[in-house]
This record gives C-alpha cells, structure tokens and sequence, in this order.
C-alpha cells in the first residue's frame, strides 16, 4: 500500500498541544500547588478551627433560645396579654390587589379610643382606632400600619418564635458569614498569596517557569477560593441542618429556609472572592505592610456595615463603598424575592417595637429585587476585576529579591 500524503498546510497539533490545554495544566498545577501549601499550614487549620467554633458557638445560641420559646409580653403594660389578637392574615384576599384599605377596629381592650382624640388616627388614613392593610398586585399583604393601641399585643409567642428566626438568618448571613467569617479568613490566608513567596525568595521558583507574572496571581487566587469555597459550604451546611431542623413549625425540616441560604452562599462566595482579591493586592503594593493595609481596610468595612444601619445614610448611598454592602444587598434581594411577607413581618415588627430594621433592609438602589441582585453581583465581580489588574500591574513591576 502507499503511504498517505498528509494534506497540504501547517500539520495540525494534537489536542494535548494547543495552547488552551497548556493554559489549563499551568493553572491547575499552581492552584494545586497552592492548596497542598496551605492545607500544611499549621494556620490555615487555625483559622478555619476558629470559624468553625465561632458558627457552632452561635448555633447552640440559637438552638437554645428557639427550644426556650418566647412567652407572650404585655407590650402596652395595661395588664392584658394578647387582648388585640392579630386580624392580619385573615386579610390576605387577592380582592385587594394593588389597593390599601382599612381593615376593621381591632381595639379590644379600648385602650386606643381612650386616648386623646389627635392621637387616635396615627396611621393618617382618617379613620380612629383601625388598621390599614397594603396590598400588591397579587392580593399578597404586604405591609401593615396600625393606628396607635391598635394590634398592640399580637400573639407573641407565634410572631417573635417566626420573627427571630428570620433575623438570625440575615443577621447571621451578613455578619457571621459575610464580614466576620468573609474578612477574617482571606486576610490573614490571601494577603500572603504573594508576599510571603516573595520574602521567602521561593517565588523564583515559579517565575522561572514559563508563566507570565500576571497568571502567577490568577493561580495562586484560584487556589485559594478552591480551598476557602469548599470551607463555607461545609459551614453553611451545618447551619442549614440546623436552623432548618430547631427553626419555627409544624414539619420535620423547613425546606423554605433553603433558598435564603442559597442565597447567602452566594453573596459569601463573591465577596470572599472580592476580600481575596483585595487583600493579595495589598499584599504585593504594601510589602511588608500589607497585613496593617489590610486591617486598616477591614475597619473601614466594619464601619460601612453600621453605617448601612442608619436611614439617611442608606439612602443616600454612602455606604455602598464597600464590599459587604453590595453582599448584604444579595442577601436582602434573594429575602424580598423568597419571603412574599418580608414587608408584612416588617410591618408587625414595627407595631410591636422589634427593632428589625437592623438586619431588614428594603433592597437599593433600585426597588426591583431581581433587578438589585444582578446589580449587586456585577458590583462585587467589577471590583474583584479591578483589584486583580491592579495586583498584576504592581506585582509585574516588583523586582525579587
């Protein structure tokens, strides 16, 4: 037989060869690299031991006060407990669609008609002593806004038990997991990504290979998030075990609690991503300064955090300079879109003078939860972006020592 000709042109590679597989090997071997490094670390076992005993320290917190119950409280202190029974679920009706309207006097006890007459219409919908009702176009309620006295002692023991648990998820979600857990962990295991190669003189080993500067950062980041990913999805499972199990209600689990916690991984993910990012930037422009960079930025989100607290100051925007305003914000759109009665739990906790509004935000900066969610994750992926090319640049331009 004749041998084949090959067919005119440059001979094709093989698979194996092309430069986009070349590309994969080079970044898996780092990335591998850099776990294995890591996980022999006597401090990354460290700081990944402390998280976990801060989460199970808060989840018996937790398991305890929802065990104990809430007892019902005389919050009008007129000697009656529970004497205006709570009328709002009987009017969810999708009747009422679009519309707010007044539902009927709730005043048992008289303790509202007994007041000054200026002081009985405080909702300002021209009627004394009621209760008005909002409504959305679906006919959900949505929000209610009781006259004063007025649905003033609900059933505590079925509100506070549903109330808390929500907000221990969103309080939990953003300040467990978003700042303290999300801060604490790259800083002190991203912020040497670079740096501590760099003192140690063992980064010359990989620069030495054919591996451009700026891939060395890719790498190095994306072995730490497959170190830290994995890192909080067993922590977020052990809270969804068990607050979905201790938490409120008649069934064995509350599988309604799954797409909050959804919803919390992933604002966990983007910006433990964003912090990483962050962090082994200042690591390599600082130098040996890094870690005290990186501390003085961690102030200035736990600031931002609480600055996000006060009304004026959220509407304005301020606070949306940080990265864990923009996480916090997935974490109150995926609530409005899960919870159809986020605004009416609000709504009670405000006749009832629970100061939710610590951790119940409406979502910004628009009024679309959907719309404010992909807003929140295109924030957090421009400024992990931008940080990394910042990182490259710096770390392009560092002579080694």
């Amino acid at each position: 037989m004749q041998p084949t000709t090959p067919p005119p042109g440059p001979p094709k590679r093989d698979l194996a060869e092309t430069v986009w597989t070349k590309l994969d090997r080079k970044a898996t071997a780092i990335a591998e690299f850099t776990m294995r490094q890591y996980r022999k670390k006597r401090s990354t076992w460290t700081v990944g031991a402390v998280g976990v005993i801060l989460v199970v320290i808060v989840l018996l917190f937790y398991i305890d006060a929802m065990s104990e119950g809430f007892e019902s409280v005389d919050d009008d202190g007129d000697g009656l407990i529970d004497e205006d029974p709570s009328t709002w679920t009987d009017w969810e009706n999708s009747q009422y669609a679009g519309r707010s309207i007044s539902g009927p006097m709730s005043d048992d006890d008289g303790d509202c008609l007994n007041l000054e007459s200026w002081m009985r219409d405080s909702n300002n919908d021209g009627v004394d002593c009621n209760v008005v009702y909002t409504y959305d176009n679906d006919g959900m309620l949505t929000a209610v806004d009781p006259d004063m006295n007025v649905d003033e002692d609900p059933n505590d023991s079925e509100f506070l038990e549903e109330a808390m648990h929500r907000s221990f998820l969103l309080g939990f979600g953003k300040f467990g997991f978003l700042f303290i857990l999300g801060i604490f962990v790259p800083l002190f295991l991203a912020t040497g990504l670079i740096r501590d190669e760099m003192d140690s003189g063992t980064l010359h080993y990989l620069v030495g290979k054919p591996i451009a500067r700026a891939e060395i950062l890719m790498y190095r980041l994306l072995g730490f998030i497959g170190l830290a990913w994995p890192y909080f999805v067993a922590l977020f499972v052990l809270s969804a075990l068990v607050t979905g199990i201790f938490g409120p209600g008649d069934s064995i689990y509350r599988f309604s609690d799954l797409g909050i916690w959804f919803g919390i991984l992933i604002a966990t993910f983007l910006t433990v991503l964003a912090y990483a990012a962050v962090f082994i930037t200042f690591g390599i422009v600082a130098g040996r300064y890094g870690v005290l960079v990186a501390l003085l930025f961690a102030v200035w989100e736990f600031f931002m955090m609480f600055l996000a607290m006060i009304g004026t100051t959220r509407d304005m925007g301020i606070a949306s300079m940080s990265i864990s305003f923009w996480g916090s914000e997935i974490i109150n759109s995926t609530a409005w879109i899960i919870w159809g009665d986020y605004a009416m739990m609000s709504g009670q906790s405000l006749a009832v003078d629970i100061a939710l509004w610590t951790v119940w935000y409406s979502p910004f900066p628009t009024n679309s939860p959907l719309i404010n969610m992909v807003v929140s994750i295109v924030v957090l992926l421009m400024i992990t972006g931008l940080f990394v090319l910042i990182g490259q640049s710096s770390f392009k331009k560092r002579e080694l020592n």
